[in-house]
């Protein structure tokens, strides 16, 4: 083979091995989607999974992708990178909400910004901007007087500054009543007290269309709309229907400076499974899945909306594709829609110490049968044999004003927009036609963008990779001859949900743990470092609180912290063999998966060579035994020449090379002077040798012989 060949042979196999260590590397990736999609039933989709052939062309990731930018005008990089900074303000909102003179906090052109004031409230802002360093501050922005929705006869600003949704929802619905009021809610720099038409639920029958879901709901709006009708004078100063009549709406607005009244359009519960899949209850409402989770034995469940469950009487839920019942997707086994078991905002009217009764609108599906794997992802409905384009879930983050959002639904597949508010909203619950009173009040926002259908309820809303909340409601249809009402949507905050789950865990997407040192192939020894890494992609970043747990074959397993970096490392073992271990990403009840690991022993070194003590001399190692030494043989002796009296005496001939000496290595070469012995190399006893020195005594004979001829021949001739 040529040279050339042998370089062109090696080159390949670099390239080769660098592939292959490109191919490592990527795996944990692969092998959690590659996971994720195996354990999906191949009989029925999974919940969490994407769904072919369902209404219209499906949702799938350019579908998301345009979604983004429609509504938002981001790129999906742009939507996930401002998932991460809302679930930043989230965390800071958590420690702003009981400081004396917190307002809000909302997102603005990539910036955080909190409103509020107060020496306490400042001190607290300061020591946060450390952890937000784009954080600002801005002070409340009082009422406008007489503008918006005030009653022309207000007269000047109150002189209250409301300090929460909570406190002020609370002292409406003592002063004047939960009849008409549809939101107290924080927004732009304030708060809003929203009137008007009851809110209705959007559930939907399975009738076939999403416009004749809608209708079915046509008989609670009306309902709603007759119970509410007085409210539409709520606005101009008059007493709420049905309230207590102590106080007006307006009345009680003027009190606060930085309170305004606004009337809306009512809302409805759009009940109608990666979360968004939908589901038919078998009280025969249409729904949507929401997110996976884990209930308190680590079982997998599915979360939706309360309201699907109609109050408990819901007893299982079946997958829907396409109007068309599929398999069993599980029992119902915890709903609840307003104040605990499902309770009204005013349970005992005559209890003036507890007047408004808040909670929420979740239901949990259990019981999940063998075959189907809830994934922690919303899903884009795409292609089912490509389930990485699902968005992943990696934590949740509570709503924050100007946060970006996106839902997913089976009805309205992905719709994005902003939150716009957030604070208490009303719904009628199941009963309201026959029992005005029926009115169900829960934490959650508000969005003018997201736009929504019957059978949405219960979809997930995601902020990049961070679970927000489930839809619970949106904007009514308008009656016959009304105009269409203003668009909007609104979800039920997630972690108000699982606080009253105790015990549940939402599934978190995790990636299978890299070993990066030792290096793939290397050795270990003992006491040494074995570290790695927890890839993020697809996700933004390793959910938060995560762990690799580490089981050396033959010991206790282990959990090891995995930093921000996605980082970790643990301290290999003494042992003489091979070290074999499983590394597993874990995450409360989540796991990646395990990886098993192999790393050779590293060989022991040698014994260093003992030093002598000081002041004794390491003893001189014994000499090697040398080869004879090499010896020229005697030149011949020259024939006599008859001596000539006019001729000069011969040349005596050269001397005899010196004997070495016996313990001399090296062989000595006669008459080259400039040849140093220890430039060349001893290669012991030759036969070479002798005829070499033979052949150069002969030619000393010669050039004697003619130089003496030579003087005879002149001598002649004189």
């Amino acid at each position: 083979m040529s040279p050339a060949s042998v370089r062109r042979y090696l080159s390949l196999g670099a390239v080769a091995g660098i592939l292959v260590s490109s191919a490592y590397v990527a795996a944990p990736a692969w092998a959690a989607d590659g996971q994720a999609a195996a354990t999906a039933s191949p009989e029925a989709p999974a919940a969490g999974t994407p769904v072919a052939g369902t209404q219209g062309s499906g949702l799938s990731e350019a579908a998301l992708d345009d979604a983004v930018q429609r509504d938002l005008g981001l790129t999906r990089e742009q939507f996930t990178a401002a998932g991460g900074l809302g679930a930043q303000a989230a965390a800071a909102a958590a420690q702003l909400r009981d400081v004396p003179g917190y307002a809000g906090i909302r997102l603005d052109d990539g910036h955080v910004v909190v409103t509020g004031s107060g020496p306490e409230f400042l001190a607290k802002v300061a020591a946060l901007a450390g952890t937000l360093p784009d954080l600002a501050v801005e002070a409340p922005q009082a009422r406008r007087a007489g503008g918006g929705a005030q009653s022309s006869g207000e007269a000047g600003e109150g002189s209250q500054l409301a300090v929460s949704t909570e406190q002020l929802f609370q002292a409406y619905v003592r002063d004047v009543g939960p009849e008409g009021l549809q939101a107290v809610m924080a927004a732009d720099g304030k708060f809003v007290i929203r009137t008007g038409a009851l809110n209705a639920p959007e559930s939907a029958r399975p009738s076939g269309t999403a416009a004749a879901d809608a209708t079915t709901t046509d008989a609670t709006t009306a309902a709603a709309r007759t119970a509410g009708g007085a409210t539409a004078g709520a606005a101009t100063g008059t007493t709420a229907a049905g309230g207590s009549g102590r106080v007006s709406p307006a009345d009680f607005v003027a009190r606060y400076a930085n309170v305004e009244l606004d009337g809306a359009a009512p809302l409805r519960s759009e009940a109608d499974v990666p979360g968004g899949v939908g589901y038919i209850a078998d009280t025969g409402w249409i729904c949507s899945t929401g997110f996976s989770a884990f209930d308190p034995a680590g079982l997998p469940a599915v979360l939706s909306a309360g309201h699907c469950a109609s109050d408990g009487q819901a007893a299982t839920a079946t997958l829907e594709f396409q109007f068309v019942r599929k398999d069993q997707l599980g029992e119902f086994g915890f709903s609840q829609f307003g104040g605990p078991g499902n309770s009204r905002i005013i349970e005992n009217p005559v209890d003036p110490d507890n007047p408004g009764n808040v909670g929420t609108d979740i239901s949990v599906i259990h019981n999940i049968p063998e075959g189907l794997d809830p994934l922690p992802a919303a899903s884009t409905w795409g292609d089912p044999s490509e389930p990485g384009p699902d968005v992943k879930i990696i934590g949740t983050a509570d709503p924050v004003l100007g946060m970006p959002i996106c839902r997913s639904g089976r009805t309205s597949a992905w719709s994005c927009g902003t939150v716009d508010a957030v604070g208490i909203y009303v719904v009628p619950g199941p009963d309201f036609a026959a029992d005005p009173t029926d009115l169900r009040a829960f934490r959650g926002f508000l969005s003018y963008g997201v736009q929504s259908s019957g059978g949405d309820s219960g979809g997930p809303y995601v902020s990049g990779n961070y679970a927000v909340g489930t839809h619970a409601a949106g904007d009514a249809p308008p009656a016959p001859g009304e105009p269409a009402p203003a668009n909007f949507a609104v979800g039920a905050t997630l972690s108000e949900s699982l606080a009253v789950l105790p015990g549940y865990q939402l599934e978190l997407f995790l990636n299978k743990p890299a070993v990066s040192s030792p290096a793939p192939g290397g050795t270990y020894e003992p006491g040494q470092a074995i570290s790695g890494n927890v890839p993020a992609a697809p996700a933004s970043a390793v959910a938060p609180g995560s762990t690799v747990k580490i089981t050396v074959e033959g010991k206790d397993p282990v959990e090891v912290p995995v930093d921000a970096a996605g980082t970790w490392s643990f301290t290999a073992p003494e042992g003489n063999g091979p070290l074999r271990f499983t590394a597993e990403t874990a995450n409360g009840f989540s796991t990646s998966g395990g990886v098993e690991f192999e790393f050779a022993r590293a060989a022991a070194e040698p014994p260093a060579p003992e030093q002598p003590a000081p002041g004794n001399p390491a003893p001189e190692p014994p000499a090697p035994e040398q080869p004879n030494p090499i010896v020229p043989a005697d030149p011949a002796p020259v024939p006599a020449v008859p001596a000539d009296p006019a001729a000069p005496a011969p040349a005596a001939p050269a001397p005899a090379a010196p004997q070495p000496p016996a313990d001399a290595g090296t062989v000595v070469v006669p008459f080259d002077a400039g040849t140093s012995p220890a430039d060349l190399a001893n290669t012991g006893p030759s036969g070479l040798i002798p005829a070499a020195m033979a052949a150069a005594a002969a030619l000393a004979v010669g050039i004697i012989l003619t130089v003496l001829v030579r003087r005879r021949s002149r001598r002649s001739a004189k």
